[in-house]
């Protein structure tokens, strides 16, 4: 009988290990899910920015007088005018002047849209870019009065062979809020890379 006992002894061992390994394997359902391998991830892009408005936002405009209706293009006129000690490195600043033509008053604010034109008449290069440091503010035009905004030019030669440097005939001007256009004939030269920003525009003040 005392040869039998060992036997039996291993295999009660024997039983309580496995069960005890039983109970262990439980534990891998609180383990938590291997991660997503990064590369798989997918990111909602993010919303291009608008043309022309990459430095100052520009606020909603204030109501317009009683009467005074918006400025559109169809009720002005375009030019830009060269300004005593406008040159600077590698640049230089003319004034934008918006000019009242109607027999109305009327209303405008913020920063115009200005675009180079090719030899074609269509825009060329990137737009304006919005100069920061100023607010717009609401600008009232009467009869033969005139708005103004600093129009900044950098010369396309300071990009080398990047710009792509092509003629052009003008710029093409978008009042405030307006999709009308006026054009402004000047020869000169732009960029045809338009992730090269030649111009930058301020917003419209006066009036004058």
């Amino acid at each position: 009988m005392a040869a039998r006992t060992p036997l039996f002894l291993s295999a009660g061992l024997l039983g309580a290990a496995l069960v005890l390994a039983g109970c262990g394997g439980s534990n891998n359902t609180d383990e938590p899910p291997s991660p997503t391998p990064s590369g798989s991830t997918t990111a909602s892009p993010a919303p291009s920015a608008a043309p022309g408005t990459s430095a100052a936002p520009q606020t909603s405009a204030p109501a317009p007088e009683a009467g005074v209706v918006p400025c559109t293009a169809a009720m002005l006129s375009a030019a830009v005018e060269d300004t005593p000690g406008g040159g600077a490195a590698g640049s230089v600043y003319r004034d934008l002047v918006l000019s009242n033509t109607s027999s109305e008053p009327c209303s405008t604010f913020g920063f115009p849209g200005v675009s180079y034109l090719s030899v074609a008449a269509t825009q060329v290069g990137a737009p304006a870019t919005r100069a920061g440091g100023a607010d717009a503010v609401s600008v009232t035009l009467q009869p033969g009065q005139s708005a103004v905004a600093s129009l900044r030019e950098t010369r396309p030669e300071n990009y080398g062979e990047e710009c792509s440097k092509v003629p052009v005939s003008g710029l093409r001007v978008f009042p405030p809020e307006d999709t009308a256009f006026l054009d402004i004939a000047r020869a000169g030269y732009g960029c045809s890379n338009d992730e090269i920003e030649l111009l930058e525009v301020g917003p419209l003040t006066g009036p004058r």
